[in-house]
């Protein structure tokens, strides 16, 4: 086996062992809902805790993997991870449980401008939307064990206990990083911290992609978060049954990464864009969530079972061409703290997202008001990325430019 493969596989484990403490609150949601007794308002909150620590943590992440060593820090987030979980299992109140969940995305905000920036530098250039999409695949795994997992095991025990149990998985992945990883040598190529940060945040096309990434991303967790309750609406009365249908958005989001990122290879070899499977995903989803609103409203819960599919299908299927893109424009030595910045940036989306979608629940009585939103940010995201300008090459290191 290539040893770029080993790193793809292994971070796959890691981001679904993550991904199962991320989204399989979710399906504990509506047990935490009926204990403490909160509205769909303070419920959609609640969920984006998470992202607020998430996204302040990516630049300072991606800035200390670039230079201590992305593998280093990875680690940490994934026992960090795997502290918050339990602590998140052991809080009494919504002020408690909404601080444990930010200390959780504070943790796992190191994961993604670490791990993004390992596969861009170990991959070979013609398999890169191939590896970026593949080693993504682990969220889609997450999502789908957080979601059937967490709803089974939620029906027997207590959500809390069920918290614990999802701790164990960062641990698993950790040991299995620090064991068959090696350690790179940190960067020796950067300058001063100031004037990497200004020459990324005065990158235009950078921040382009992250507002494209941002439309995508609160389309994500809108699914991630309130399809359980999507089919609750629809008709289905078992937490678990609906949690299971939810599910479906996890195999096809491992589906789309992989088919996403083989496309985004081929059509490159054939002389097209990157942003050309960008634009066509985004296309699709928007259409898939104005379905979406209608089949929630019919009450149409085969129906919304394959929307849900297409719409996670498309929506994952954008991340092998958007993280190669972005690959291509920065130097080298500046990876993490440029993945840091755009998902700084796109994660704004999962806050806003969930927290919009329980709002326009509570005043239209209907969680179709919400996918009509979602519809409209898929729409917006064509346009930005539309008017994103990127080189073709990577751009080279100082050492390269010199040389």
């Amino acid at each position: 086996m290539p040893p770029y493969v080993l790193v793809w596989l292994l971070l796959i484990f890691a981001w679904a062992a993550n991904f199962v403490i991320r989204i399989g609150f979710s399906a504990l949601l509506p047990s935490i809902m009926s204990e403490l007794q909160l509205s769909y308002t303070r419920a959609g909150l609640l969920a984006s805790a998470f992202f607020y620590a998430y996204v302040v943590m990516q630049i300072p992440s991606g800035l200390l993997g670039d230079r201590f060593g992305r593998r280093r820090i990875l680690l940490l987030g994934l026992l960090g991870s795997a502290l918050a979980a339990g602590l998140t299992g052991l809080t009494g109140s919504f002020a408690a449980l909404f601080a444990a969940r930010a200390l959780t995305g504070a943790f796992q905000g190191s994961l993604f401008s670490n791990d993004r920036a390992i596969i861009a530098t170990v991959t070979p250039p013609d398999r890169i939307g191939l590896g970026q999409g593949v080693s993504f695949a682990g969220p889609g795994l997450g999502l789908t064990a957080g979601l059937v997992i967490g709803g089974a095991l939620v029906e027997v025990l207590p959500w809390r206990t069920v918290m614990m149990l999802f701790g164990l998985g960062p641990i698993a992945a950790a040991l299995l990083i620090a064991r068959f990883v090696p350690r790179p040598a940190p960067s020796k190529g950067q300058g001063p911290v100031g004037q990497r940060l200004r020459g990324l945040f005065a990158n235009g096309p950078l921040w382009m992609l992250g507002l494209t990434s941002l439309c995508a991303i609160a389309n994500q967790f809108i699914l991630a978060t309130w399809a359980p309750l999507f089919f609750q609406e629809a008709g289905v009365a078992d937490v678990g049954r609906a949690g299971i249908y939810a599910a479906l958005q996890g195999i096809a989001a491992s589906l789309g990464m992989i088919v996403g990122g083989w496309a985004h290879d081929r059509l490159a070899r054939q002389g097209f864009e990157s942003k050309t499977v960008i634009v066509a995903g985004l296309a699709a989803l928007a259409m898939s969530m104005f379905a979406m609103a209608a089949a929630i409203a019919q009450r149409s819960v085969p129906v919304l079972a394959v929307l849900v599919f297409l719409a996670a299908f498309f929506c994952w299927s954008i991340w092998g061409a958007v993280y190669t893109l972005l690959g291509r424009m920065v130097r080298a030595e500046d990876l993490g703290a440029a993945f840091g910045l755009s998902n700084s940036i796109s994660f704004l989306g999962a806050i806003v997202g969930p927290i919009a979608t329980g709002w326009a629940r509570d005043l239209s009585g209907s969680f179709s008001a919400g996918c009509m939103l979602a519809a409209v940010l898929a729409v917006a995201g064509v346009v930005l990325v539309s008017l994103v300008r990127a080189p073709s090459q990577p751009v080279l290191a100082r050492a390269e430019r010199r040389g």
